[in-house]
């Protein structure tokens, strides 16, 4: 690859959760601010949307002036940013539009084209990828001839069909383009880069390619979990000194944490020298506990959680100094209520992306069919959307009539399928039996021709209701997902709420500035509690229940679990300032274990019901009595 420009002054600091890594990049920029440094040269990149809203307040906090025009964002927005420039649409051939989940279904089902079986297929796209984070392409040799470049090819074909792109190739064509087009890149002076070990490699090398005066990474490779981009490369902070040896190298070895939780990560570290760095104060370290919050059942943990939460805002901790970290949605919607019902306010991450459902059924597709029409309305060019919603309620999303559609396109020079759909629709009659399933998807582009007029000029709540009535033949509300997605206070047109929606699901974020922080397990990065409250952990939500069972999780993917784990429950523990609080609950009904997938430890019967056991994760015991026997033999 192109290496960086020798001008480049490149710093990175390494240390092990709480040595107070990210303050160090915040103090950074608050002194080139201090000593005059236009703001706008400035780029923060931070792991996740909350932790960027989160590395933004704590510089405000520093006082430094205009520090409020300092960018803080992803490497994914930023990577978006460089492709919309129409230097880089010109250089892919496509939209700077990333698709969300449902929208991949329909993909998915175009790449069962190519005839290999489901699994196969799944493992091959894993493997492209990963690549595509890791610059793998960057070898012409990268696939082998035959089945992997038939199928990548296939795979990219859809991909320019569509006008669409999948989240892990964002940050590989922008920095494609960038070697073609340097010039065009937006730039900064100075870039930092917080959590470095959680963005792929592909979205490290980006953040390098825009700056020109410095580059500032820190990290910890032990704390590496997949947050918001695919594959984390925690290398990357070794490749970082290959790339640039002149760099200067800073390892911060004193914990900010508190004695106690300073003591829980070195009894779960794996490393030695995480460990020894937990075990060396800054001096500043608050006094705190880990304590254990023992519980009989489901419902009387989200009691005591709530009331613990209660309980440390009455002992004087603020709201946005308190994060409940969750195992999945229910506990999160629970927790919630039983917070709400005290009146503490709260402020919650999605555990996935709202939109669910079965794209080839009309009736279990319903809210997802209001998205692409919303798009529909917003943008008449949208592909992506002109794809799924002549996909909609067809068992295979009527991807042979697309397949043949996309090779018929090809041959006579059409890019994009809305032109394609538009030939469709106005051929006669007899040539719409030319291929499989082409008289549904001429219908379906016919529908939407008639419905698109009628929705023309409204706005807001109007819009939303109008476009779940055309969905769904009923007059009613549009529901409180779509509201949620769309609505704002201003900017209600359809494009707007459009391009709100697909932020709110590919981007989602909380500012708490003044509310309970509910986040899943791996989305605590960038956020510093001094109370954090580790709920629902038990065997079963992590680690997973299979992972006990030799005959479900072979013993080498076993321990590929035990490390992942590991890494994500280091780098969530290393969150807690002051206090850690490890939740669980020790007993469920069958019927609830078995939905839930928790590890049963054994069955009961008490008062004519069959109650299940249910132990405390065994990460929870590593965090209070650290590790006791190798995990595969627990």
């Amino acid at each position: 690859m192109t290496a960086p420009s020798p001008a480049l002054k490149a710093t990175r600091i390494v240390g092990a959760p709480g040595c107070g890594k990210t303050e160090h990049l915040v103090r950074r920029i608050a002194d080139l601010l201090e000593a005059g440094v236009d703001p706008a040269s400035v780029l923060a990149v931070c792991a996740t949307p909350t932790a960027a809203l989160a590395f933004a307040r704590r510089l405000a906090a520093t006082g430094a002036p205009h520090a409020d025009a300092v960018a803080a964002t992803t490497a994914r927005t930023l990577a978006l940013r460089v492709l919309a420039l129409p230097e880089a649409k010109a250089f892919t051939g496509r939209r700077a539009r990333l698709l969300v989940a449902f929208e991949e279904s329909f993909l998915m089902e175009d790449m069962k084209v190519s005839g290999l079986r489901p699994r196969r297929l799944h493992e091959m796209l894993k493997f492209f990828y990963r690549s595509w984070t890791e610059m793998a392409d960057d070898d012409p040799a990268w696939l082998l001839a035959g089945e992997e470049t038939e199928v990548h090819t296939l795979l990219k074909e859809n991909l320019a069909y569509c006008q669409g792109m999948l989240e892990p190739e964002a940050a590989n064509l922008a920095v494609r383009f960038l070697r073609t087009a340097p010039d065009a890149a937006p730039r900064y002076a100075h870039v930092l880069v917080d959590d470095y070990q959680d963005l792929s490699r592909a979205s490290q090398l980006l953040a390098e390619a825009v700056a020109t005066e410095s580059i500032t990474v820190a990290g910890c490779e032990e704390a590496c979990v997949e947050v918001f981009d695919s594959y984390p490369y925690a290398k990357g902070l070794e490749e970082f000194l290959e790339r640039f040896p002149e760099a200067d190298a800073r390892e911060l070895d004193a914990c900010c944490h508190s004695a106690a939780v300073r003591t829980a990560l070195a009894r779960l570290s794996s490393d030695d020298a995480p460990a020894a760095a937990h075990m060396r104060t800054t001096g500043e370290a608050p006094a705190g506990t880990v304590e254990a919050l023992a519980c009989d059942d489901a419902p009387a943990e989200f009691s005591a959680v709530a009331d613990r939460v209660v309980a440390a805002l009455d002992a004087g901790a603020t709201p946005e100094s308190i994060v409940v970290a969750t195992p999945n949605a229910l506990w999160t919607r629970t927790l919630a209520r039983a917070l709400d019902e005290r009146g503490v306010a709260t402020a919650a991450l999605p555990h996935t992306q709202p939109v669910k459902g079965d794209v080839r059924d009309f009736a279990r597709s319903e809210t997802a069919r209001m998205v692409t029409l919303l798009n529909l309305v917003a943008d008449p060019t949208d592909a992506v959307a002109w794809r799924c919603w002549c996909g909609f309620g067809d068992h295979l999303t009527n991807s042979a009539a697309f397949a043949a559609m996309r090779e018929s396109s090809a041959s006579a020079g059409i890019t994009g399928d809305v032109a394609a759909l538009a030939r469709l629709a106005a051929d006669p009659s007899p040539s719409k039996q030319a291929f499989v399933g082409a008289q549904r998807v001429a219908e379906a582009y016919d529908q939407a021709q008639t419905l698109l007029p009628q929705l023309a000029g409204l706005e807001g709540e109007a819009l939303l209701d109008a476009i779940a009535a055309a969905v769904t033949g009923r007059d009613e509300a549009a529901p409180a997902v779509l509201r949620g997605l769309c609505l704002a206070a201003d900017d209600v047109d359809a494009p707007s709420m459009a391009a709100r929606a697909r932020t709110r699901t590919l981007d989602p974020a909380i500012d708490a500035g003044s509310a309970v922080a509910l986040v899943p397990f791996d989305q605590a990065v960038g956020l510093s509690p001094d109370v954090l409250i580790i709920a629902g952990l038990v065997n079963g939500f992590v680690p997973v229940r299979e992972y006990f069972d030799l005959a479900e999780m072979p013993l080498d993917k076993q321990e590929r679990t035990h490390a992942t784990n590991l890494r994500r429950m280091y780098a969530l523990a290393g969150k807690a300032g002051r206090d850690l609080v490890l939740s669980y609950f020790t007993s469920a009904d069958l019927e609830t274990a078995g939905r839930l997938k928790l590890k049963i430890d054994r069955i009961r019967l008490k008062g004519g019901q069959r109650i299940c056991a249910i132990s405390r994760s065994i990460y929870a015991d590593a965090l209070l009595e650290g590790w006791q026997m190798p995990p595969n033999q627990l």
